[in-house]
């Protein structure tokens, strides 16, 4: 009886020290949770996925992803997939392509139980909770930034400006953010639409138009392509220091953050989400959800870049030598929902761009319903 006895003791512990063992023990899991993204090359978004993975899985969620290659067809198959192998319990998502498209998808993932989370503010029918962002303020921010910079420059003169638009909602309203913003604060600004695209596409649009249009030096791009647009114009002889020149963007990425931090650069305004900030949302969101909490829409905006601090906002590896950057924090934690409202449990003194979860009251008549409802 004594030798049953040790040896049960000895595979109890076994057992412990194979799960890790008192307070390294991890969690049980408790579900999987899909981070769907339109593509994982952008390193925004690869990092993004990293730093949610991460605090997901500390949190005892299994994750999975894919990498779809921005093919909007390669992304709804998966999710179809997903949901009818009953391989996942929520999928939070990013899309760059209309919402309507998606409608059957997501009503297959409601009659299968599985919730869905937007990482923006692309809402697909029945969606359990996302995070807020207004792209038409954005948009308006960023052209009230050209305005001023334009006005000190030209004095109220015409002038052309290039702005994206797309038939995507979010990267729309970005753009009529900007021509409303320049409707009102520069007033003989002749607005130039195209495309928002990849590189290649946004490439070549800006490259017909400065073909039509040599004199259009100013130019707003809506997300993560303004490097092509930026060679296009290069290409087009106009100088990486032209004082007449400027590219207002948002969404610094690693191929433009060397440009902006030179002061004489044409690009002059970038405002982005850090990954870091991204990827809290997403996990936040996400862990609210699967554990039944009040749908309370996460704020978390693009603020603007300070031209010294972008080396700040580099994603991934290939840091250059010489430079210095603010690491992401590996205490990160998750926000949680009380008394109706989002805690962020973290600290400025260990991420300075953390923001305020919480949508701004001035905010929430955009919020759409039930949501509304539901802020405090």
């Amino acid at each position: 009886m004594l030798t049953l006895l040790v040896c049960l003791a000895l595979a109890a512990f076994a057992g412990q020290a194979f799960a890790g063992g008192g307070s390294e023990a991890k969690p049980a899991n408790k579900g999987t949770i899909a981070l769907s993204f339109p593509g994982l090359d952008v390193p925004m978004i690869g990092e993004t996925f990293e730093v949610a993975k991460r605090l997901l899985t500390n949190a005892g969620y299994e994750v999975i992803g894919h990498d779809p290659h921005w093919d909007p067809n390669v992304q709804r198959n998966d999710w179809d997939t997903w949901i009818s192998a009953g391989q996942v319990d929520l999928i939070a998502y990013l899309i760059v392509t209309d919402p309507q498209q998606w409608q059957t998808v997501a009503k297959k993932a409601k009659a299968a139980g599985i919730k869905l989370v937007s990482t923006n503010m692309t809402l697909v029918p029945d969606v359990a909770n996302f995070m807020f962002e207004d792209d038409h303020t954005l948009g308006y921010d960023t052209g009230k930034a050209m305005a001023e910079w334009m006005q000190g420059r030209f004095k109220g003169q015409p002038r052309k400006v290039m702005v994206s638009m797309s038939e995507n909602p979010m990267f729309r309203n970005r753009g009529q953010g900007v021509i409303d913003a320049l409707a009102k604060h520069y007033p003989n600004a002749k607005i130039i639409e195209y495309t928002w695209g990849d590189h290649t596409a946004t490439y070549n649009e800006v490259s017909n138009i400065l073909t039509a249009h040599p004199d259009c030096k100013i130019l707003f791009n809506a997300s993560e392509v303004a490097f092509a647009a930026y060679s296009a114009m290069l290409d087009a002889g106009i100088s990486p220091t032209d004082p007449d020149a400027g590219i207002f963007h948002l969404n610094i990425d690693n191929s433009i953050i060397p440009l902006y931090s030179q002061a004489d650069s044409i690009l002059r305004y970038a405002s982005t989400l850090h990954a870091v900030d991204w990827a809290l949302a997403i996990a936040s969101l996400s862990i609210n959800a699967m554990e039944g909490g009040p749908g309370v829409p996460y704020y978390a905006t693009k603020l603007p870049v300070p031209r010294k601090g972008a080396w700040d906002q580099w994603l991934g590896g290939g840091f250059p030598e010489g430079q210095t950057r603010r690491a992401a924090p590996e205490s990160l934690q998750v926000c949680y929902v009380k008394d109706g409202k989002w805690v962020n449990p973290n600290s400025a003194k260990d991420w300075p761009y953390l923001q305020n979860p919480n949508i701004p009251k001035d905010l929430w008549d955009m919020v759409p319903q039930p949501w509304r409802a539901n802020l405090r």
